[in-house]
Order: C-alpha cells, then sequence, then structure tokens
C-alpha cells in the first residue's frame, strides 16, 4: 500500500503505465481509472476497467468555478454510485492524451479541471503519463 508521502510525491509528477500496471496487478479494487478523454476516443481505446468521464464545455466550466459538484455532472446513476463509494478512499487515476496534457488543450481541459476539483475535495488523484493509444 502507498504511503502518504508516496500520494504526495506522485499527485505532482503523475505516474507512469509501469506504475499503474504493478498497482492493477496487486491493488486494483483501490484505484478508479478516470479516462479523460472524448467518447469516440474511449470507444476505440481505453484501459481496461476504466470509465469514461467527458463532460460537456458549459458544465466544465461551471464545474471549474466551483458552481457545481463533479457528481452533478454524471447522468449515469451507476459510475454516480461507484465515484461516492470511492471519495477520500480510493486512488483516482486520470489520464488522456499526453500530447494535448502538455498543450493544456483539447480534451484534456478536462483532465486538469477534473484534478483541480478532486484535490480540493480531498480526494486522492494522480495523473498518468504518455500516450495511451495502445491500451484496451
Amino acid at each position: 500500500m502507498l504511503t502518504q508521502d508516496d500520494i504526495s510525491y506522485i499527485m505532482d509528477i503523475g505516474v507512469t503505465k509501469e506504475w499503474l500496471l504493478q498497482q492493477l496487478r496487486t491493488d486494483s479494487k483501490h484505484l478508479v481509472l478516470l479516462d479523460c478523454r472524448t467518447s469516440t476516443q474511449f470507444l476505440d481505446s481505453h484501459i481496461r476497467h476504466s470509465v469514461n468521464l467527458s463532460i460537456p464545455a458549459i458544465m466544465l466550466r461551471r464545474l471549474a468555478a466551483g458552481k457545481i459538484s463533479l457528481l452533478s455532472t454524471i447522468k449515469c446513476r451507476d459510475l454516480k454510485e461507484r465515484l461516492l463509494e470511492s471519495y477520500n478512499k480510493d486512488i483516482f487515476v486520470l489520464y488522456g492524451d499526453e500530447e494535448d496534457w502538455e498543450k493544456n488543450s483539447g480534451s484534456n481541459e478536462v483532465l486538469h479541471v477534473l484534478l483541480k476539483r478532486l484535490r480540493q475535495d480531498g480526494c486522492q488523484v494522480v495523473r498518468l503519463e504518455g500516450m495511451l493509444v495502445y491500451y484496451v
């Protein structure tokens, strides 16, 4: 299990695919994988057991401004319940395309807002480094 120092460190720098693979093999029940790409990209390829969390632009702006909660942006009851169970307990792993992350553009605006918002809510959250095109 990760120590609080480990979590603080990886929250700031991100985690590698190798770290994620090791965690999935040893302690996957404490991870929530959130794919922050578009629904189309998610359908093309994604990490097994991840969930797609694409948020419409207007909702994303309201979420970033603190006017609404993250859970209010989710329509799917099962996903909402899963996230609610995981809040302040599990590690959220956010991912998108590395190229968009570095540009701070495109669908990864969702990633940036979620990263900030989950941290503000007291959740343990990290971002996954690297391109994910080949993960299914």
